[in-house]
């Protein structure tokens, strides 16, 4: 008996170090695993050895992708792809997302992005996913958007965006005395260039009437599914708000474009500032003089969830901002 028990103990070292190692959630499942592999095993090895047939469980074919489920490692690939010997389609570029599904299969890409690199539309070396700005070249400290005088504000919020000036004028020089005559000193207008009363910080009031027309024209603004074409019966208040700016010849209109995230990424992006750009057109069609700024951000800026029709078409909107030097 003294000899036998190393050769037992041996033995039981061997079977031990021969089953293949599987771990799941919980040891159910674990057990549940290796039971089948060996089951498996057990089974490739008799029809190797000529000693058994091949089992009906074994020969299934549930993708009809021409590899049998018992070494098929994509048991639900879509009928008709193509498939490597253990079953799974091709991923090309190796980046997790199987070649048919993916929209750029030689680059790597996120599946967020549908297998494809983010791009970087302005070239600023800050791509289109992070950049708050992708159509216009930036700096990584405004999450690429420019500070095109480089006085530590950038251009969206800066009121002189040409001229270097501190926060507290917001972006514009100091200067001595009253520009705009409104009686109120520089320093302490927010509106430094055109007249406003005191009461206001030195800005023109909006009429509530005005105010309201610029909501009715956000809100009414359609177009034609996946153009640049606003739809009829969007003129009406697009008419009300080319009045405003003609009663306010000193004022500037600010829009941006934004889309749902349906469709290709940079085609959504050049959709949305078309379409920002057909609204200014309008505008100045009707009579309007003012500076118009447009931009457009497609998909990168959403007020809603796309996982919804409703919110889909929150996200697709051109939203318009009034403002005063």
């Amino acid at each position: 008996m003294k000899r036998l028990i190393p050769v037992f103990v041996l033995a039981l070292l061997m079977g031990v170090v021969g089953v293949t190692h599987v771990s799941a959630q919980n040891r159910g499942q674990t057990q549940k695993a290796r039971k089948r592999m060996k089951k498996q095993k057990r089974y490739e090895n008799k029809v190797k050895d000529g000693g058994a047939q091949t089992p009906s469980w074994y020969k299934l074919d549930n993708d009809g992708d021409g590899v049998p489920n018992g070494r098929d490692k994509c048991v639900n690939t879509p009928k008709g792809e193509t498939v490597t010997s253990f079953g799974c389609p091709p991923d090309s570029d190796g980046d997790g997302i199987y070649d048919y599904e993916d929209e750029c299969p030689s680059e790597k890409g996120p599946r967020k992005n549908n297998g494809c690199p983010w791009g970087d539309l302005d070239g600023d070396g800050i791509t289109d996913n992070v950049d708050d700005c992708p159509a216009t070249p930036g700096i990584p400290k405004f999450n690429g958007c420019p500070d095109t005088d480089g006085d530590g504000i950038k251009d969206k919020d800066d009121r002189c965006p040409n001229e270097k000036g501190p926060f507290a004028t917001k972006g514009c020089p100091i200067r001595v005395g009253d520009s705009d005559k409104d009686g109120l000193p520089d320093n302490e207008d927010d509106c430094p260039l055109t007249p406003g009363p005191k009461s206001n910080k030195g800005c023109p009031e909006i009429k509530p009437e005005e105010k309201k027309a610029i909501e009715e024209a956000f809100k009414n603004l359609l177009f034609e599914s996946g153009k640049d074409v606003i739809m009829e019966s969007s003129f009406n208040s697009l008419n009300k708000l080319a009045s405003v700016l003609i009663n306010q010849p000193h004022a500037q209109l600010s829009l941006e474009g934004h889309t749902d995230n349906v469709g290709d990424n940079e085609a959504n992006l050049k959709l949305s500032q078309d379409r920002a750009a057909s609204v200014k057109r309008y505008l100045q069609n009707k009579g309007s003089r003012n500076k118009i700024e447009t931009a457009g951000y497609g998909e990168t800026r959403p007020v809603a969830t796309n996982e919804t029709s409703e919110g889909r078409q929150k996200n697709r909107r051109v939203e318009m901002k009034l403002t005063f030097e």
